[in-house]
């Protein structure tokens, strides 16, 4: 079995080490036949906490480890735990723990390149997975051989090995390995597509997978030939008006292609703003509804960005949510995890974790409205009601920030709460958004 050699025989390498089949088969490999082509070797193993199975794995791997004399790291994740706390699928809630404890021991050992066991078959789910979802602009079809992530730059040998070859190959040598009965289930999107797509691929065109790939790469070099086309010839063309404005001649921008214009929008986007969660959907129909005929337009991309048509310009905006009148509005289309805004002297932030929250809301409860307290407000504590005015007496705050505090009031006009008064949500407290308020 050939490995594609990605490093250098002076670096030291870490290796993700799960303990199923394709990374032994890959530490066997690295060990043994490919033991010359690097300086040193490191194992990093991630226990996720969510099969009972996962410690004996771990065992498994650190006296595996331990047998060949290689350098070993383990981190524990109880990643079941954190996913709920934080609202967010196991899935990719895996993937950011996994690579912070990489970087992790990464900094200990001095390494700066991860090896990791991702094959042939992988790449093929990553495809299909990545049509499906349409994300096919931003994101690169296929998985590369070398990117960077958090700063370590991640390697793939065996891209070009198939998953039959690695287990071929694991039954030849008597390789022991655990098997990860999760990923039999198709519950997972990732699973689903392994085991209940691509088998039948063959079925349809036996050279399938073959033509997936070949497609991906054609994909992925069309793709950045334009966006890098763009971007070169017209970078110089974008007006920096200022820190939260740029702005591109409309004559100039209109002779582009679609594409182009996306690609020129977005760059403003995660380049300038250094925002990188308006999505494509949002950007390709706001560039549907600028081929108005209408001289003005001003749209918004969600993420307090607005894209705005102005007779001859058309601008990327940062729009900062302000208090007027000591009132401020939060729409749905506003929210996102790490939004904060300006409240009087104070800075509202909003989060999906609720760790120091002071108060919860969910999706159902927006548009939100922020402002001091009106005559007569009041919140519902169990089953009665109670005037907010009481609550300030009750929590000894001061008279001169009565009127300064945010009351946090729902769609239906229903106060939910009051920031800034001590009040600390319970940790077994479940919403979809959590806040808390910070002196400015």
């Amino acid at each position: 079995m050939k490995l594609n050699i990605l490093w250098n025989k002076n670096d030291k390498l870490g290796l993700a080490l799960s303990g199923g089949v394709d990374s032994v088969v890959l530490f066997h490999l690295l060990i043994d036949k490919y033991k010359d082509s690097y300086k040193e070797l490191v194992v990093f193993h991630i226990n996720h906490g969510l099969r009972t199975e996962s410690y004996k794995e771990a065992t498994f791997v650190e006296s595996l480890a331990q047998k060949n004399k290689v350098k070993f790291y383990k981190k524990e994740l109880h990643l079941k735990e954190k996913s709920k706390e934080q609202h967010i699928s196991e899935e990719m809630q895996a993937r950011s723990l996994r690579y912070q404890a990489f970087e992790e021991f990464a900094g200990l050992e001095n390494v700066s390149k991860l090896v990791t066991a991702h094959h042939r078959n992988d790449c093929v789910e990553n495809i299909i997975l990545r049509l499906f979802s349409g994300r096919t602009i931003d994101y690169r079809l296929s998985i590369e051989e070398a990117t960077i992530i958090n700063n370590i730059e991640i390697l793939r040998p065996m891209l070009n090995i198939s998953k039959q070859d690695i287990e071929k190959y694991a039954s030849q040598h008597n390789i022991k390995f655990y098997q990860d009965m999760t990923n039999f289930d198709t519950d997972y999107t990732r699973n689903y597509v392994r085991h209940k797509i691509v088998p039948h691929l063959a079925a349809i065109n036996k050279g399938a997978e073959e033509n997936l790939l070949e497609f991906a790469t054609y994909y992925n070099d069309l793709n950045d030939l334009v966006r890098l086309n763009t971007l070169s010839k017209f970078i110089p063309h974008i007006n920096k008006i200022n820190d939260s404005k740029y702005q591109i001649n409309l004559a100039d921008f209109d002779i582009l292609h679609n594409i182009e214009k996306y690609f020129l929008i977005n760059y403003i986007i995660n380049e300038k703003f250094n925002n990188f969660n308006v999505s494509r959907r949002a950007i390709f129909t706001a560039l549907k509804n600028l081929a108005s005929k209408k001289a003005n337009i001003s749209l918004d991309l969600k993420e307090n960005i607005k894209l705005i048509k102005e007779y001859q310009s058309i601008s990327v905006c940062k729009i900062e949510k302000k208090c007027y009148n000591n009132r401020i509005e939060i729409l749905a289309n506003d929210i996102y995890d790490g939004f904060s805004c300006d409240f009087g002297d104070y800075k509202i932030i909003i989060t999906r974790d609720n760790n120091k929250a002071e108060l919860g809301f969910n999706q159902s409860d927006l548009p939100l409205l922020l402002a001091p307290k009106q005559d007569g407000d009041t919140i519902k504590r169990g089953n009665i009601h109670k005037k907010i005015a009481r609550i300030f007496i009750d929590e000894k705050i001061p008279k001169s920030l009565r009127d300064r505090l945010p009351v946090v009031k729902n769609k239906e006009g229903q106060a939910l709460g009051v920031l800034g008064i001590g009040s600390k949500i319970s940790k077994n407290s479940k919403y979809d958004y959590y806040l808390r308020l910070l002196k400015g």
